[in-house]
């Protein structure tokens, strides 16, 4: 499937990734931005934790019983950003979160991320940050020079596995009668055509589909594309799924990750690698097996 048209993940936490990454293996004013962190600590009574990569960090409302995110999960939480002026940079907007897929690639801030790595369910915590692990050599607005250090305060909401994901995504979509198969594809059949024949061994079937993340209204991929029964070269919960269906029937399928893009996940190239299908991505596809000649 083509994968040109998503985008993903909130831009302001993926917009400045590209050149904070590039620069995480240089130092420019990384003991500065160090001190600075030290001293805004020092400034507001905070006993911080340090991490190996220079990410500092305060659990400011604990929860010992919450879980962690494990990899693969769904991620949930909220954000402020600052400047170590107090300055109000960004926040998460009111009755909203923000949702990544937890992995050990970063897919968001690097500072960000090892930092909800860090917390449990229910937790809040204060991350204090240097430029290499927020926004490199990127200036947020006027208030966030490039090199800066920063400053989150973000509640860790919750995490969910796939299956959770999936199961969240039919209640919210208001699907019923869905099948589960043996792979943990799942399956609902939209319409159905009695008379209708299934394909055979060397028919050329015309598809009609549209793939989309379960959080993401807008599709990555859509439109008709051709197959010879017989003849694999889409991933196998697509191929599962149209197997399952007569010529003129459509149905609605739900792929894990390991019957879609898996651990690696799609990259765009022309858009600095960033990705259009995150590692570990449920993804919901429409089908309608449209002909067969």
């Amino acid at each position: 499937m083509s994968t040109s048209k998503i985008s993903v993940i909130s831009a302001l936490l993926l917009a400045s990734l590209a050149g904070c990454m590039n620069s995480l293996d240089s130092t420019p004013n990384i003991e500065d931005n160090d001190a600075k962190i030290q001293t805004y600590a020092a400034q507001k009574n905070l006993t911080l934790q340090r991490t190996d990569k220079g990410l500092y960090y305060v659990i400011t409302t604990p929860n010992p019983n919450g879980k962690k995110a494990q990899i693969g999960d769904e991620v949930e939480f909220t954000y402020k950003l600052y400047n170590l002026n107090d300055e109000f940079l960004d926040s998460t907007r009111k009755d909203t979160a923000v949702y990544y897929q937890f992995t050990n690639q970063y897919l968001f801030l690097p500072g960000l991320q090892d930092g909800i790595g860090l917390m449990r369910e229910g937790e809040k915590a204060t991350l204090l940050m240097p430029y290499n692990l927020a926004y490199g050599n990127q200036a947020i607005g006027d208030k966030l020079p490039a090199y800066s250090p920063v400053r989150f305060d973000v509640s860790f909401l919750r995490s969910r596995s796939e299956d959770q994901q999936i199961d969240e995504y039919i209640q919210r979509a208001k699907l019923t009668n869905v099948e589960k198969t043996a792979s943990g594809l799942r399956f609902v059949k939209t319409k159905t055509v009695a008379s209708a024949a299934a394909p055979s061994t060397g028919q050329n079937l015309q598809i009609s589909y549209s793939g989309k993340l379960l959080r993401n209204n807008t599709p990555f991929d859509s439109g008709l594309t051709d197959k010879v029964v017989g003849q694999t070269k889409f991933v196998p919960g697509f191929e599962e799924g149209l197997a399952r269906l007569n010529i003129g029937e459509k149905a609605i399928i739900i792929l894990p990750s390991s019957l879609a893009y898996g651990t690696a996940g799609v990259q765009n190239p022309a858009n600095s690698g960033r990705y259009v299908i995150p590692p570990y991505s449920p993804l919901v596809f429409e089908i309608e097996l449209v002909s067969a000649r």
